[in-house]
């Protein structure tokens, strides 16, 4: 239980940090046009929940450059599956919308999004452990605390 617990919290947690890598580095002001539009494109994803997160954190200059690297080794990796996922949600709409109705081809469509849903989930999984492993006991114990008031709404 208490692993799935974690899982469950480890992608919320990782859905505050996907796509804010120069909120991670610094300065705060994203002038990322990649940054600012994964930040926009994905409702819940902002910069405001990932820099109370990281205000609180107290995160040392360190500790910023490790999991800004972490966060940017898998973010276009991320964003381009993010836009696989929106080429298939179009592409399954044009297969209900016409009258050829092929439901084999709405199958195909339905697991290849299955699929990368799947991976992109499991890809930001391991991407919050390695930023949980990042981070002090205290840390990780605010980082909870924080995971598990989201979580509950």
């Amino acid at each position: 239980m208490k692993t799935k617990s974690f899982l469950a919290n480890t992608v919320i947690a990782l859905s505050l940090l996907a796509g804010s890598v120069p909120v991670l580095a610094g300065g705060g002001d994203v002038c990322d046009k990649d940054a600012r539009q994964a930040a926009s494109s994905s409702p819940g994803h902002g910069e405001k929940p990932l820099r109370r997160l990281i205000e609180r954190l107290d995160l040392s200059p360190a500790q910023r450059e490790r999991i800004n690297t972490i966060v940017a080794g898998q973010r276009n990796t991320l964003l381009n599956k993010r836009q696989s996922l929106r080429d298939i949600h179009q592409q399954l709409y044009r297969a209900a919308s016409h009258e050829d109705y092929d439901a084999a081809q709405v199958d195909q469509l339905l697991e290849q999004q299955s699929r990368l849903a799947a991976e992109m989930t499991a890809q930001r999984t391991d991407m919050v452990q390695k930023i949980y492993q990042q981070i002090t006991p205290q840390q990780q114990a605010t980082f909870q605390s924080m995971r598990h008031r989201h979580h509950r709404g």
